[in-house]
This record gives structure tokens, sequence and C-alpha cells, in this order.
């Protein structure tokens, strides 16, 4: 029953050892052909040579192969195992965990989630995808992919999604968490069943049975023996979600937010070990040249030990032999738990024999166990989208949504690191090119964020004075690192306006912004709206611009003008002024709930200030008014040397809102006792109501004047 096995990253030559192991023992295998392909030619040297001292061991008729030629080694291949570590110990692991270290963010093994899996996904992922694009291209028609190479879930989900292929994802964490609870509970493991799903390494015990009998009780009993010193994660999870998860709790803690970013306290408490696969890594290098004697044995001797529980040689001889098995895989999730994402990577029982693998049905999750499952999946799906896909922003995404990462560092430091991380794995040559996003921002550039931007606004508007003159000032910003060359076209939907000119050309250069003026006469008075378009190449985002016709204030029968403002759309300000014996009587409400006024930066606190000028002046007079008690610090005026005295002022607040009035010597503002008087006012506020978060007002909807308020208010009251 002789068939083409391959293995990809035969240089981890002890786990390689146990797979090949595995398979040549069962005499159906034992005349396979195994082909080894490795990157390193020091590697797939020992490697070659154990596996033809192993077989011999054994004495079976296997043919054993190397080739550091992937796309040989594939070739006619019905079985391909992957065992791949990208960018290996040094530099690239070092480099995941060290400048995450350097922002404040812990890991322990960091090769499935975390900051550390979703960069080894984005190193990985390209290199699974070529793998699994060479077995459809020159495998066997039925060959299927074996995975062993972490992050597994990422990996599994971008080759199915990419390639197609068939494959299944291979852990231990499944069979070697139920030999180890069956040891806890004191019961012999042949004694035990269990149902396990959810996803790699996030998958639960929904079942763990002895004879047929719930099993729970007993693992309640070791969560609560004081005695008991390991495990301490896994078994606090246990207690908060009533389920026991596969994976260890040193892996388990990197996974959840609720460990790690608490500080030394309770990393001692639970016995986390912080950068533990930076520690066994250099046990490993610093033992390798022992390890590799014994591996290939002296004197052409080599110990073969008994089978392993790992399931890539039982997948293997089911599919060749028909004979029924139940393996746990890592597979698309194709309706087989129906609370988790479409077409992601779920862990579950799996049928084989020999028509291949058959994934079980489990429908629901307990919620618990969907929700905190899904915490992973938005990770992987990001990362995933990617890796698929170049776009850098998916990269800050998912380190976001990460729990570990997103629990241990603001936004701005976890996009620094992702920022310091793609820069070194780039010059370490493990990381491809990712489309660049805008700066500051969440987005790619993909033909939004890489808009040119032309915004206009007029100035120095006089709509009540035909043959007046009038700015519109032009800015373009160009946001790429690129020179561009922009043409920019103008009109009016009104004859009341005309241009000096149609068009402008701005030469851009790579990440500047440009201005220019045009030269705009008002032909006649202007009562309504009118609109000043701009259009522009496609990718150019043009913003024209409306000139008002000033709005005039109602007066009421006691002579009051009254105002109101809005803010976000719901209003935020209302008020009612009128002059009176050479004063100016003010009453504003400002629906303030938490009014927070700054002595020492009054323009920066919550305030109400009232602009006021004169038709055909550009004075601007300011009168401000911070929500205090005290007058001498509630009120200032600027652009008046006129006192103060004979100011009368009062204040009260609710817990929705604040009241001020007042009354102002008309002098003091630069008023006149009779006459057209333009005004605007500014609302700053700390809170709207008790529903949504402050903001700045104006009446006008413009920004504060500085020279001549064009769209200010006009009263006579």
């Amino acid at each position: 029953m002789s068939c083409k096995i391959t293995l990809i990253g035969a240089g981890s030559v002890v786990f390689a050892k146990t797979l090949i192991g595995d398979i040549l023992q069962f005499p159906e295998l034992s005349d396979a052909t195994i082909c080894l392909m490795d990157i390193d030619p020091d590697r797939l040297k020992v490697a070659d040579i154990m596996m033809k001292r192993m077989a011999s061991k054994l004495k079976v008729k296997a043919t054993i192969t190397s080739t550091m030629d992937r796309r040989e080694a594939i070739k006619d291949a019905k079985y391909v195992i992957c065992t791949i570590q990208v960018g290996g110990y040094k530099p690239s692991t070092v480099v995941d965990f060290e400048i995450p270290k350097k922002y404040g963010l812990r890991q322990t093994i960091a090769d499935t989630l975390g900051i550390g899996g979703i960069f080894r996904g984005l190193r990985t992922i390209p290199v699974m995808l070529d793998i699994a694009q060479d077995i459809a291209d020159v495998a066997h028609p039925d060959c299927l992919f074996l995975n062993y190479t972490n992050p597994m879930a990422m990996n599994c989900w971008a080759i199915d999604e990419a390639v197609g292929i068939p494959h299944v994802g291979l852990c231990h964490s499944v069979f070697g968490t139920a030999r180890m609870l069956a040891s806890h509970a004191k019961l012999r493991y042949e004694d035990i069943s269990y149902l396990v799903a959810g996803v790699n390494h996030m998958a639960f015990f929904l079942k763990f049975q002895y004879k047929g009998q719930d099993a729970y009780p007993l693992l309640f009993r070791a969560l609560n023996d004081s005695s008991r010193s390991y495990e301490l994660v896994r078994y606090e999870m246990m207690r908060r979600l009533g389920y026991f998860v596969t994976e260890s709790s040193e892996h388990q803690s990197e996974y959840v937010p609720h460990f790690i970013p608490f500080g030394e306290e309770l990393i001692e408490r639970f016995k986390i070990p912080l950068d533990e696969y930076i520690r066994r890594c250099e046990s490993i290098t610093a033992t390798w040249k022992d390890t590799e004697a014994k591996l290939i044995g002296d004197h052409g001797e080599i110990e073969v030990k008994e089978q392993s529980h790992e399931y890539g040689s039982f997948i293997i001889h089911s599919i060749e032999t028909n004979t029924p098995r139940t393996v746990y895989g890592n597979v698309p999730n194709n309706g087989l738990i129906d609370n988790l994402l479409d077409r992601c990577c779920v862990e579950l029982p799996c049928l084989v024999d020999g028509t291949g693998l058959s994934p079980v049905k489990i429908g629901n999750l307990p919620p618990q166990l969907a929700a905190i499952c899904m915490s992973n999946v938005n990770v992987q799906r990001l990362t995933v989208s990617a890796a698929l896909t170049g776009n850098r922003e998916y990269i800050y995404h998912a380190a976001m949504a990460d729990p570990n990462t997103a629990a241990t560092l603001p936004l701005d430091k976890i996009w620094a690191m992702c920022d310091e991380l793609i820069e070194q794995h780039q010059k370490d040559g493990f990381l491809g090119e990712y489309q660049a996003v805008v700066k500051g921002t969440g987005r790619a550039y993909a033909g939004t964020g890489d808009r040119i931007i032309a915004t206009t606004k007029a100035s120095a508007v006089r709509l009540d004075t035909p043959g007046s003159s009038f700015n519109l000032n032009v800015m373009v910003e160009n946001p790429t690192q690129m020179e561009q060359d922009v043409q920019v076209q103008f009109e009016t939907d009104s004859e009341s306006i005309s241009l000096a000119q149609s068009e402008l050309s701005i030469k851009l250069a790579p990440e500047s912004t440009s201005t220019a003026e045009i030269v705009g006469t008002i032909n006649q008075v202007i009562t309504e709206p009118t609109t000043i378009n701009i259009t522009a190449a496609k990718h150019v985002l043009a913003v024209g611009t409306t000139i008002y016709p000033r709005t005039w204030i109602h007066v009421d029968e006691a002579g009051y003008g009254h105002f109101d403002m809005s803010l976000s759309g719901f209003p935020c300000a209302s008020g009612k002024f009128r002059r009176h014996a050479g004063n100016l009587e003010l009453e504003m409400v400002v629906e303030d709930s938490a009014p927070k006024p700054s002595l020492e930066s009054p323009q920066l606190g919550s305030r109400v200030e009232l602009f006021f000028s004169q038709p055909n002046s550009n004075n601007i007079c300011s009168l401000r008014i911070l929500p205090l008690e005290d007058k001498a610090n509630a009120i200032s005026v600027s652009d008046s040397a006129a006192s103060l005295s004979g100011v009368d002022y009062s204040y009260s607040q609710t817990k929705l809102n604040y009241t001020v009035s007042l009354t102002v010597p008309l002098s003091a503002l630069g008023i006149p006792e009779s006459g057209p008087v333009l005004l605007d006012a500014l609302a700053n506020l700390e809170a709207l109501g008790d529903a949504h978060s402050g903001g700045k007002s104006l009446l006008t909807g413009e920004d504060i004047p500085q020279q001549y308020n064009d769209r200010a208010c006009i009263f006579e009251c």
C-alpha cells in the first residue's frame, strides 16, 4: 500500500522523528515513500540520516528521500505534513517578544494569539499559501494537507479562503488535556469519554464522562483542592465559565484579558511564566548538539519509541485502510458550530475512514463559550484579512481586538508597536509589503484615504453691497507620497456672483498642502443662500462653499431679540437680549449638565461668548461669560477700554443646565443705542444634557470671527 508522504519542515527533527516513527510503525504504511523537505541544509541532513536509520531499525521497506525543492517534494504526494516556523526563533520570535515588551506588553508563548500570534500569522500565511498552491498544482489528486504549524486557526482559515484544498489542522492539546484531566480526576484514561469543541487552543470539554456518567464533579473537586499548585489559570477559567479549556495555562493566560494585564501580584498568584517560549527556545538551542547526537544515534543505532498519540499517522492509516476512527481536527466551520463565525476555523471531532475526514456537527456552544471563542476568532479574522489583502489597517485592528493587548495598552501605543514590528520583520526579510494607511487613521488608501482634498471658503463677503469684492480661499491637500498636478474648476449657481477665473492649476509636492485665492464680485444684493461649486478629477474630493445672507433676529413686543443654538442637531442654548436704558440686557440658558469653566485658559473650558460689531466695521467686541457665581471672574470684555462697573449679574445651575443673566453698559461693548448691530454667539459645553457629550456650537455655524463676521446675525432691538 505504498504512497508518498511529504514532510515540509523536516528540520524540526524531534517532532519529525515522532511523526514519521508513528507512520512507519503501521505495517500497512511501512513501504511508504517519505520525502523530507527543509530550507536548512544542515538540519535536513540530520533528518535524512535519522529517518534512514529509523527505517533500518524498524526493518521496513520505506523509501526515504530528501530535497530542498519544495515543489519537487510535493509532486505526486498523497499526504503533505507541515511543521514549519517562518523566521525561526531568531530573529522573528525574539522580535515578537522584545518589541512588545518595550511598550509594556508581556506574553508567555506568543505563537497562536496575541501580538506574537498576529505577526507569526502574517509571516507564515504567505508561505502556507504557497505550499497549498503547490499541492493544488502538482500533488496527488486526493492529497490531504495535514498542518501542525501555528498559528493553527489563522493558517487553516487562510488556506481554506485563498486556495481551498482539502486540509486539516492537527494539535495535541485535546488528547493531551484529556489524559491530564483523567489523572486529575484519578480515573483511568480508558474509562473516560469526552466531547470537545471550539477553536484551536480555545476549545472546551463540553462533556467529560466516566463510563457514561458526568465526571465534571471530580474536576470541581480538584478545582477546590487547596493543595493543587498546577494549571491555576485553566482551573480558574473553569470556575468562571463552567467548562475546562484545552490548551495549557501559559497559553490560556495570554488569550484572555483577565490575568497578565493586572500586574505582578496576579502573575505570581497564578504562576504565569512570562517569556516562557523564549526560555524553551533557548534551552533547545543550548542542547541542540546533544539532541542531534541522540536523534541520529551512535554507530548507526537509534532509539525508536512506541507510537505517540499524535493524530497524523492515524488519519493516514484510516484513509489508506478504511479503518474508522475519531480524531480532533481544525476544519472550516461549514455549519458545524452555529454560534461561531461562518467559515472560521473550528476544532471538533472528525470521523475518518477510507472516504476521508467527516467533521461532526456540534450545533450551539454554550453562549459564554461562544463569546470567549469569538474574542479569539475576531483577531484571527482580521489577521487573515491582513495577510490576504495586504491592507495594513487590518494589522492595527487585529491588535486592537486582541484581549491581552487591548487590556494592556492604549491605542496610540498599540499602533506604534505594530509599526515597529512591521518595520523590523520587513527589515529581517520575513514580512511583505503592506498598503500604507492614511496617517493617524485606520483607513487604507485604496482609493479613499489617498484622495486629494480641495476645499473652498469665501471671506469678506458683503452680500448687501453690489460691486463689493470677496476672496474665495482654496486649499488643496495631498496626503499621497507622490507629486500631484490638480486642476480645479469653479462655477456659481447664481448670476449674482462672478469669479475672476473659472479654473485653477496647482502642483502639489508629496504630503503637502497648497493654498490660493480667487477674487469674486457681488453683482447684486443676495437674499438667498448662493453656492460656489468646484469640480475636479475623480481622485480629488472637491468641496464647494455656500454664501448665506444675514439672518434678522426676531424681536418681540417687549423689544427682546430671541436666538436658539444647536449642537449635533440637538438644542444646546437659547437666549434673549435687548438694548434698554444704555445697557445690554441678556439672559441665556445653556444645556450644559457638567460645566467646567477654566480660569487659567477660559477659551478651553465651558463658556458662552457673544461677538458684536457694527455693519461696515471690522471691529469685533467679545463678551465672555464663564459659568461661575463670582461676577469678577465670570465676565470679561475684549477690545474695550470701558469700565465694567455697574454690571448686574446672576448665575444659577441645575443638574441639566445653567442660566446666566446680566446687564452690561452698551459702551463697554461698542454697541450704539440704536441702529443695526451684528451678533454671533458661541457656546462651549462639557456635556449636552443627560445623554450626549459636549462640544462647540456657533449661532451662525461658522468659525469664530477674526476680522469681519460674514455670517453674523443682524438685530435692531
